[in-house]
């Protein structure tokens, strides 16, 4: 099965947009009550829903609105896209039998974060808003190596793994850490006043932070009070990533790599510190 990331920050375009569609039927709605745990007689009870003033049952809420979940994370931006944040006003009810189409345009782009805001709607059948919305999402980092099942065979793979394995001369874990600040992007940088915290694990590991302020850069070994995203990950792992051997996104993905505090500004270490 091949496995392809989605559409980078640089290669997203204002206006670009994409959708989804699917018919709501009683299975689903059955279903989502038993997932969500609401049970709620204006869902699942017709007796009890013709005393409402929808004369019937309804979906819940929910279940259309994730309906936006494909298009985020299979077309726009696509695989590997991490959702920040969501929010939706419901304006109409959702039958059984409605077809719901949600869509996402892309609206702005966040150039400060790499982000991506969205704008969401969705109609039924008739064309008629039943919800709309905003999501601003972290698209796929863009990386010229492909996930796992998604490689190509043939001569000219095997001379570009060739390339590649010869690029591969970090070899140890404070290597890398010495060598940040002599790639150290200050362009990137601009704006910045974070603390990386890196916990490597492993017999090549160690704990490592990284200060960015004001255009600069400083590595320091140890632990930080309180850094502004903390990394936990094997030395293999870290070696593979700044190797370009290993996806950061799909080590995270994984469990391979783990993040706490702004999780989300480790889309920027590729930028900081191209090694």
């Amino acid at each position: 099965m091949d496995f392809k990331l989605g559409k980078s920050y640089d290669e997203l375009v204002i206006g670009e947009e994409a959708r989804f569609s699917k018919t709501i039927t009683e299975t689903d709605v059955y279903l989502f009550a038993g997932i969500s745990g609401d049970f709620n007689p204006m869902h699942v009870n017709e007796e009890f829903a013709k005393r409402t003033p929808f004369k019937t049952r309804i979906a819940h809420g929910g279940l259309p609105q994730s309906l936006i979940a494909p298009v985020l994370g299979m077309k726009l931006p696509g695989l590997g896209t991490v959702a920040v944040e969501i929010s939706c006003r419901f304006k109409a009810p959702v039958f059984f039998g409605d077809t719901i189409t949600a869509s996402a345009r892309v609206v702005e782009k966040i150039e400060q974060r790499k982000w991506v805001r969205m704008a969401l709607a969705w109609t039924n059948q008739h064309g008629a808003s039943v919800a709309v919305g905003e999501a601003v999402v972290m698209p796929p980092p863009k990386t010229p190596h492909p996930l796992p099942g998604a490689g190509t065979t043939g001569p000219m793979n095997d001379i570009n793994k060739e390339k590649e394995d010869k690029k591969m001369a970090l070899t140890s874990v404070k290597e890398v850490f010495e060598k940040m600040p002599q790639v150290f992007n200050a362009n990137a940088a601009k704006g910045l006043n974070v603390v990386f915290q890196f916990d490597i694990t492993g017999d090549n590991g160690g704990n490592w932070n990284v200060a960015v302020k004001d255009g600069a850069c400083q590595v320091n070994e140890g632990t930080h009070a309180s850094p502004s995203v903390k990394l936990t990950l094997s030395g293999d792992t870290w070696l593979g990533i700044v190797n370009k051997q290993t996806n950061g996104m799909q080590a995270f993905m994984t469990g391979k790599l783990k993040a706490s505090g702004d999780i989300m500004l480790a889309q920027r270490i590729e930028q900081l510190f191209p090694l």
